[in-house]
């Protein structure tokens, strides 16, 4: 007897491994599937300018990349003692306007330096509802505790929100012939519009991937959000704010990740990393004890002869 709608889908015909360079921008989705790629080795850029979440700053993100362009150094706010930009996150503002400036073009100087050799681009959609300033038709990607009164709402049509995507998409494999595109819709709930407004915001996301991937030969999808919502459909896969996928369901998720995009060699080497990291993370009760001396020096041995089999694995 089945109890759930159980969903399955053949493995990658471009299988992902650890010497390809990737990167994954758009909101959480990005950043749970980033984090376990980073702390398994992959050459992973994960978010390089925060986390965004509306497909038409992502799209423009892109296009700060490919033509390697800078801000207008106008165009930095203060606010609330904080210099941000409305198409950055906050993570990359400071107090100081220079440093803001300086951190920024440094990201977007070295990611369109690495466009050519990158691989794979992680698209991850997470709402069609932004906001503009009410003298600018462009979505910001942060408000960034701006007074409400600067902006007007939006919620963008599927055709403009495609238009932008594909747009930059094509531009970034002109410079990056190899690249694959992945596109994902998140399953985080955008609640603060209401439930009804969420699940139009998802669907219309979802008819962005679709026409995406009719477009475009080299872009696919990878179904998180049907995962969450048609798989494991239960409350008990979220955490407390029954919002954000709890760690289950992340774990859950990453091993169908790990079974669409990698070989088996790859899950292997994967196994060895974890178990050193697993290690690494070990705490000692007498860090001078014979035994935990014991335990170091066999770590250490365990990371050269990992190093010795995958002399080119940054670990």
């Amino acid at each position: 007897m089945l109890f759930r709608t159980e969903l399955t889908v053949p493995a990658f015909p471009f299988p992902v491994n650890h010497r390809h360079n990737i990167m994954l921008l758009g909101s959480c989705f990005s950043k749970n599937i980033g984090t376990r790629l980073q702390m398994y080795k992959f050459n992973c850029f994960l978010n390089p300018f925060g986390t965004v979440f509306h497909p038409e700053p992502i799209a423009r993100l892109m296009d700060y990349v490919y033509f390697g362009n800078m801000p207008d150094p106008d165009t930095w706010m203060l606010s609330q003692g904080v210099y941000v930009h409305p198409d950055f996150h906050s993570s990359l503002g400071s107090t100081d306007k220079d440093s803001a400036v300086y951190k920024t073009e440094s990201i977007i100087e070295e990611m369109h330096d690495k466009l050519s050799s990158m691989q794979y681009l992680f698209i991850t959609l997470g709402t069609s509802i932004g906001y503009t300033f009410r003298d600018d038709d462009s979505v910001v990607a942060n408000c960034h505790k701006i007074p409400a009164a600067y902006f007007d709402g939006v919620d963008s049509d599927v055709h403009t929100m495609t238009a932008a995507l594909q747009t930059a998409i094509q531009r970034w494999k002109t410079m990056s012939p190899e690249l694959q595109v992945v596109c994902t819709v998140s399953p985080v709930r955008h609640i603060k519009d209401g439930i009804v407004k969420n699940m139009l915001s998802k669907a219309k996301l979802r008819l962005v991937t679709d026409l995406l991937c009719k477009e475009l030969p080299y872009v696919s999808y990878f179904p998180a959000f049907e995962w969450m919502m048609d798989d494991l459909r239960d409350y008990r896969y979220y955490e407390k704010d029954l919002i954000h996928p709890n760690e289950q369901a992340v774990d859950y998720i990453w091993e169908k990740f790990s079974n669409h995009f990698f070989t088996d060699s790859t899950r292997e080497l994967i196994q060895k990393i974890d178990k050193i990291f697993k290690a690494e993370q070990h705490r000692p009760f007498n860090p001078d004890s014979d035994a935990h001396q014991l335990f170091v020096r066999q770590l250490a041995s365990d990371k050269a002869a990992l190093l010795r089999q995958y002399p080119w694995l940054n670990i």
